[in-house]
């Protein structure tokens, strides 16, 4: 167990080590970096609440909208209906008296 503690401490000082020789930056440079990229992730997350906030608003807006408009629709479509069959209904008693007389004018077939 000794020998596996060793080569664990071994290998992290050999690797930080190589670390700091290969790094391609400082690591006051990485760390400034860093922060520069978290602060312009916090501002992209901030900018996409106010875009969905607003989405959210636009779209309880129109729902709105659309509550208040269908039922209107609704009663204008069903309004023209009526009138279609109050319009409609005497001119298929007309057309049901000339069909019948014609058949009456009719020979039979027997």
């Amino acid at each position: 167990m000794k020998k596996f503690f060793r080569g664990l401490l071994f290998g992290a000082g050999v690797g930080s080590i190589a670390g700091l020789f290969f790094a391609p930056k400082k690591g006051s440079a990485t760390r400034e970096q860093l922060i520069e990229d978290t602060r312009g992730l916090v501002q992209q997350a901030d900018e996409l609440n106010d875009v969905l906030g607003d989405f959210k608003s636009s779209l309880q807006e129109v729902l709105s909208n659309v509550k208040t408009v269908v039922p209107e629709v609704q009663k204008e479509i069903t309004d023209e209906i009526e009138d279609f069959k109050f319009q409609a209904e005497p001119r298929i008693q007309q057309i049901q008296e000339q069909l019948n007389k014609i058949t009456s004018d009719l020979p039979s077939a027997e």
